[in-house]
C-alpha cells in the first residue's frame, strides 16, 4: 500500500513540474518579440575628444525595456532621451520623450522589421526621424541610426555604442 501511495505522488509531482514548465514557455513565447532586444539590457557609452554619450538599459518587466540616454560637451548635457521598448500584443513599440523637443510629449515609432538581429521603428507621421534603427553588430555594441527627410533632403545619423559595464 504504502509503495501505490509513493507511486501516486510522485505521478502527481512530475504532472505539476511539467504544467509548470508550460505556464513558463507560454510566458516566454507570449514575449518572444522582446526578448530579442534584450541584449541592450546594461550600460554603453561613446566617448570621443568632442563628446561623451551615455545610454543604458534596465528590464522593467517582461514586455518592457526602459532606455536612458544623454550626450555631454564638457559638463553640459546638450541631449537627453528616455525611451519605452514595449511589446503589446504581437507588435513592439518603441517610445521617446527627447528633452526640449516636441514640447517634452512621447513619440511612438511601430516595429516595422525585426530580420537578422536589426529592429527597425517607423512612425512616417513625425517630422524627424521617421525611422530608428537598432543592431548588434558584435556582443559588445550597439550600431543604431535615425533616418529620414530634413527640408526635402534624406538624412541619417549614425550611433556606435560599446558595453561598459
Amino acid at each position: 500500500m504504502k509503495n501505490i501511495i509513493l507511486l501516486v505522488f510522485v505521478l502527481l509531482l512530475i504532472l505539476a513540474c511539467k504544467k509548470d514548465d508550460k505556464s513558463i514557455e507560454i510566458a516566454v513565447s507570449k514575449y518572444a518579440k522582446i526578448e530579442q532586444l534584450k541584449w541592450l539590457k546594461g550600460n554603453w557609452e561613446n566617448v570621443t575628444e568632442l563628446e561623451q554619450s551615455f545610454e543604458n538599459w534596465t528590464q522593467e518587466n517582461d514586455s518592457t525595456l526602459l532606455g536612458h540616454s544623454f550626450t555631454l560637451i564638457g559638463t553640459d548635457t546638450v541631449f537627453a532621451e528616455k525611451v519605452t521598448l514595449k511589446q503589446n500584443g504581437d507588435d513592439v513599440y518603441f517610445t521617446v520623450i527627447a528633452y526640449q523637443q516636441n514640447n517634452d510629449q512621447p513619440v511612438t515609432f511601430k516595429m516595422r522589421d525585426s530580420k537578422k538581429g536589426i529592429f527597425t521603428f517607423e512612425n512616417s507621421e513625425h517630422d524627424f526621424p521617421t525611422r530608428i534603427t537598432y543592431s548588434n553588430p558584435t556582443q559588445d555594441s550597439i550600431h543604431a541610426w535615425i533616418e529620414g527627410s530634413v527640408n526635402g533632403q534624406k538624412r541619417k545619423v549614425d550611433f556606435l555604442f560599446k558595453r561598459s559595464d
